[in-house]
């Protein structure tokens, strides 16, 4: 995705070792050493548009997971100092250029097109490269704002997957196949990131529920997604700082 960029010695040293899956009931629990926690990601940049087909391969492949959701792509901002008022998508290739709709929230939809897949066409911004990034946006009709659905989360995962895996060397492509892969393994956490500063995450699945591992500045999440225990439709509640904070009436001074 790259999903890591782990020193290749402690991916596979990593590999090697037997799987050790965290206890569903206390996802917390971080002890066990032989799972890659796989902080160092990033968002890639846009890709060719032959390679975005993949995804789309993998939505239709894997919509089970969440079948009432459409598959949307966000572009964002790869750091706060850039402005994303006025960018532009289109896919372009020698006598081609297709402008893509962009929603106000960023997000974008990317149909099956033949003529830009035999004319080699890439999905391009009108910013400079690796200022803008992209990640799958599949979220289920209906949810509140703070809510998210494992499925769909574990639908994103698979077609970023999808996209990604070419991108990365051959070795450490493979020893994450062999560890089953980012979306299945549980040697392997994902964290997703959440925009704003978690107080938490609460996964929920009828009677049983279980506080989500979030990363030490509190701005990225891990759920579950190799946990089959865990169905397709828990929902995960999220809690933000800023929203405690403003529920905190301030303390009155004599």
């Amino acid at each position: 995705m790259p999903f890591a960029r782990l020193p290749l010695l402690v991916l596979f040293a990593a590999c090697l070792l037997p799987a050790h899956a965290q206890d569903a009931s206390t996802p917390q629990d971080s002890s066990a050493a032989q799972v890659i926690d796989v902080r160092a990601m990033r968002d890639p940049d846009l890709q060719p548009y032959r390679t975005m087909v993949k995804g789309l391969d993998a939505y239709a492949d894997h919509q089970r997971l969440a079948p009432t959701a459409p598959l949307r792509f966000k572009l964002m901002a790869a750091t706060p100092a850039v402005s994303m008022a006025d960018v532009a998508l289109r896919l372009e290739a020698d006598n081609l250029s297709v402008a893509i709709p962009l929603a106000s929230d960023g997000t974008f939809a990317l149909a099956r097109d033949k003529t830009a897949y035999d004319a080699n066409a890439d999905l391009v911004s009108n910013k400079k490269r690796s200022t803008v990034r992209w990640r799958p946006n599949i979220v289920t009709p209906g949810l509140p704002a703070n809510v998210r659905r494992l499925g769909d989360l574990r639908l994103e995962c698979e077609v970023r997957w999808a996209v990604e895996q070419d991108a990365l060397p051959f070795m450490r492509r493979n020893l994450f196949k062999l560890a089953g892969g980012p979306c299945h393994s549980a040697m392997i956490n994902v964290p997703y990131p959440a925009g704003r500063t978690l107080s938490g995450v609460l996964l929920r699945s009828g009677e049983r529920s279980a506080n989500l591992p979030l990363s030490e500045d509190r701005n990225r999440y891990t759920p579950p997604l190799h946990d089959s225990r865990w169905n397709d439709d828990a929902l995960l509640t999220f809690s933000y700082v800023d929203e405690e904070h403003a529920a905190t009436p301030p303390l009155k001074t004599l």
